[in-house]
């Protein structure tokens, strides 16, 4: 799968969790621990954004500020702000150029195309954990799951995502006979 078709197929399953939340589900507990589902939500709309940052050269200080106030992006009409997170990051990463262009991100410079893959990883992980916080399907494409493994493995083996606090390492061995998305999930301590 190409990274952009990528990004579009995720986007979309992002858009339909979101759209999937009930009004009594917004407080509830997540995989990701330090987060309710309003938070997560808002971290799948403000990660867009920062994204287009990094893109567009926006100094990580600034951007890590967008980071602290997720919590408030998925508050009036979440699903709005899903589709215009979504069309924005989309349009982004369309720009001439824009797969190419060395970018500065926190765990180091990477070419955007880099951070394109980066963006859809960290999107379906966190798909996986909305849907388990609501009870629904969480509906991945095996490519994208493929895609994603690919691209946190060579970082795990460093240490550079666990280091970072973002991800948590296997607390247990992987089972014999492992899904596409539960070695993806034990990679990520989930």
């Amino acid at each position: 799968m190409d990274a952009l078709d990528a990004l579009d197929a995720v986007g979309e399953r992002n858009v339909q969790l979101v759209r999937q939340v009930g009004p009594g589900q917004w407080d509830g507990a997540t995989p990701c621990t330090e987060w309710n589902v309003r938070t997560l939500a808002g971290h799948l709309i403000t990660g867009r954004h920062v994204y287009r940052g990094f893109l567009e050269g926006v100094p990580v200080a600034g951007l890590r500020l967008m980071l602290q106030r997720q919590g408030e992006a998925a508050d009036d009409d979440p699903v709005a702000a899903c589709e215009s997170a979504v069309r924005s990051i989309r349009a982004a990463f369309a720009q001439p150029g824009a797969l190419e262009r060395t970018v500065h991100h926190t765990i180091g410079d990477m070419p955007g195309r880099q951070l394109l893959v980066q963006l859809v990883a960290d999107c379906v992980v966190h798909s996986w954990d909305l849907a388990t916080a609501i009870g629904a399907d969480p509906g991945l494409d095996e490519q994208l799951i493929e895609l994603s493994y690919e691209f946190y493995e060579p970082l795990m083996q460093q240490d550079a995502v666990y280091a970072y606090g973002w991800f948590k390492p296997p607390a247990s061995p992987l089972p014999e006979g492992a899904t596409a998305l539960e070695r993806l999930l034990h990679l990520l301590g989930r």
